[in-house]
């Protein structure tokens, strides 16, 4: 991918809340250009039933059957997932971009890169206060 200013979206309990009966969000990550998708449900949990991603590799399925890979990869819980912070996207160097990253920091910005079938996924690892 081309080194490039990558587009930001913000998703929290409240937008997927305000979509319509049967409406859902796709997070597209197959396009060329590098966009990264931040969920917060630190303020409530996440609808992942609502959210679909289409995969870099082509793919196309709902968050919560891409999410049960990173699970099973990663050991982190769905609770943990919608109660808390993480982005995903389609470039590893845009997905990190703007989180201080310190050995043995215990601070908000402590995160866990885990790369599944093309989608780059950081995982806020602090305490959902933060």
């Amino acid at each position: 991918m081309a080194t490039a200013t990558p587009l930001f979206t913000s998703i929290t309990a409240g937008d997927l809340r305000e979509l319509e009966r049967g409406e859902s969000v796709l997070v597209e990550l197959d396009g060329d250009y590098p966009v990264v998708f931040e969920f917060d449900g630190r303020r409530g949990a996440l609808d992942f039933g609502r959210v679909e991603i289409a995969t870099p590799e082509g793919r196309r399925l709902p968050l919560q059957v891409w999410a049960e890979a990173l699970v099973s990869a990663h050991g982190t819980g769905f609770a943990e997932m919608a109660g808390g912070r993480f982005r995903l996207a389609n470039d590893r160097a845009a997905a990190s971009l703007g989180i201080a990253v310190s050995p043995g920091s215990q601070g908000c910005d402590d995160i866990d890169i885990v790369d599944i079938d093309g989608v780059v996924a950081v995982l806020f690892l602090a305490d959902a206060s933060c």
